[in-house]
């Protein structure tokens, strides 16, 4: 198959790809003036808070893996329950379930932590350098691309809700069309104060304490103090072998041992033998498998054992019954960015406000919209994913990484909640099993299974129309909901790749034309 919508970029210098373009240009200066590969996916996740706000930003959280020196670094930076929200706090408002919006759904954001740790151990320019174009961008403005001003539009009753982010993103009750200019001063003070005076000013200081104000007077659990104890993790990511592959998640509480395992259960197969239809049947079967594992027992394993190695080691725990909590429906606003660079470093980040605009509480002085990762936890007692204080969620968020003997071989991610499994699944496949190019990779037609958001049925199995007609009609025939989308959808995620050509000696970086993105070489 050819590439079809986009080129990738080719470069021995540094590549990056990011889901905006003026996120792709911003990294790309920083990687002209000598910037690291971390350093120019800062620089490209601060201006994506800015340009694709209602998927990230400060008060979301982030995960990244970087290859650094021979090895392979992991990174969780998402936030915990506040000492307050404890399971009897929620039963006692009435709830039985924990709610999808507003203060109450609001945990730590780790953003902020993450930037700054992964700045320490990599960074060579400093942080108002990264700061620079995403300050002028929010400052200045910047034209709202169709996705951004969709988002406004479908959700200007939330940016209302909650706090000021109606008054922003839609003043006067404008919504802004493609093409329109949008600023946000506050923001740009925000990320200022973040630039010049660092973490402490979120975890202890000034915007820490609005943000603590603003939650405790809407009703939320969130306290100054549970900012100010918040702390990075750094992990060993988690690695298995597929086709000659070794394939690296993050650990819980992150999902990506959910991917894992689906690779575990195909590893036997022919899966370039498969016609299209079984292919997508057996990926989709294999998916359900991994997912009722992670739904019983991918959580924070700071309160409760994971059982990883029985996980990786069997495939499937098979968890049925009521053993598993089904996973919530969020849409997955989210960005994923990599990047590389002149030195062999190579960067795998995803950062994310949960659902589209989070919480919707947006903290007025900040121009920060805070996310929604408690409605990751339950309230189901005696669960491993209960709500507990201090406790982290279980996260959807989940940055790739492959190395073949040992050095980078692919950084790949999505966004999508439930879907990033299940698009990482098909991109692998595309790469190993079909031996697609990396353009042709990502715009091969993509489906989701129980599919993120409201758009479908929570149990339906979403085919892009390109699959075909012929496709649809034996998937249906084998027992799936088949709904068939758009021929780009951008519910299968936004996908951005970088594949290492060692026998070249360059980068190969690529981006999906589901997003509004661009992959450039320096």
């Amino acid at each position: 198959m050819s590439a079809t919508f986009g080129t990738p970029a080719y470069g021995a210098h540094g590549v990056l790809a990011t889901p905006h373009y003026l996120a792709s240009l911003a990294g790309a200066d920083v990687l002209r003036d000598g910037g690291s590969a971390v350093d120019a996916a800062i620089a490209a996740n601060l201006v994506l808070a800015v340009v694709w706000p209602n998927m990230c930003g400060p008060g979301g959280d982030l995960f990244a893996q970087v290859f650094d020196d021979g090895a392979l670094f992991g990174l969780n930076a998402s936030g915990r329950a506040g000492a307050a929200m404890t399971l009897e706090a929620y039963r006692a408002r009435g709830l039985d379930a924990m709610p999808a919006r507003g203060p109450l759904s609001v945990t730590v954001p780790g953003a902020v932590s993450g930037w700054f740790a992964l700045h320490e151990r990599w960074g060579r320019l400093d942080i108002a350098r990264l700061a620079r174009d995403a300050m002028r961008h929010a400052r200045d403005g910047f034209r709202v691309t169709s996705f951004v001003s969709e988002a406004v539009r479908t959700n200007l009753p939330l940016l209302g809700e909650h706090g000021l982010g109606a008054e922003v993103f839609a003043p006067g009750g404008r919504v802004p069309g493609a093409g329109d200019h949008v600023t946000q001063p506050e923001l740009a003070d925000s990320l200022e104060l973040i630039a010049t005076q660092g973490p402490s000013i979120m975890y202890g200081g000034i915007l820490g304490q609005r943000i603590a104000d603003f939650v405790a007077a809407r009703g939320g659990l969130l306290t100054a103090h549970d900012l100010l104890a918040h702390r990075v993790e750094w992990v060993d990511p988690l690695r298995v072998s597929y086709r000659g592959v070794e394939v690296a998640q993050l650990p819980p509480n992150s999902q990506g041992v959910a991917l894992l395992q689906m690779l575990r259960l195909l590893e036997s197969d022919d899966v370039a033998a498969w016609p299209e239809a079984q292919r997508v049947h057996e990926l989709v079967e294999r998916k359900k498998r991994a997912f009722a594992d992670r739904d019983a027992f991918v959580a924070d394993p700071a309160y409760g054992d994971v059982p990883i190695a029985r996980m990786l080691q069997a495939g499937s725990v098979h968890a049925t019954g009521s053993a598993a909590a089904a996973a919530h429906a969020a849409d997955g606003d989210t960005i994923y960015l990599c990047a590389a660079d002149r030195d062999g470093m190579v960067v795998s980040l995803i950062q994310s406000l949960y659902a589209a605009w989070g919480s919707g509480v947006h903290v007025p002085g900040t121009g920060i919209t805070l996310h929604n990762r408690g409605w990751g936890f339950n309230l189901d007692a005696g669960h491993t994913n209960v709500l507990a204080p201090g406790k982290r969620p279980r996260h959807t968020l989940m940055p790739g990484f492959a190395l073949k003997d040992g050095q980078p071989w692919l950084a790949f991610g999505t966004r999508g909640a439930d879907g990033q499994p299940q698009t990482g699944l098909q991109i692998l496949t595309h790469l190993l099993d079909l031996r697609l190019d990396l353009q042709a990779a990502i715009e091969a037609p993509r489906w989701v299974q129980a599919p993120p958001g409201d758009r479908f049925a929570r149990d339906a199995l979403v085919l892009e129309s390109r699959f075909g007609s012929s496709v649809a009609r034996d998937l249906s025939a084998r027992g799936h909901d088949v709904v068939v989308s758009e021929p780009l959808d951008m519910i299968m995620g936004t996908v951005q790749l970088i594949q290492v050509d060692r026998e070249r000696g360059c980068y190969i970086a690529a981006t999906d034309p589901r997003g509004d993105g661009v992959a450039l070489a320096v």
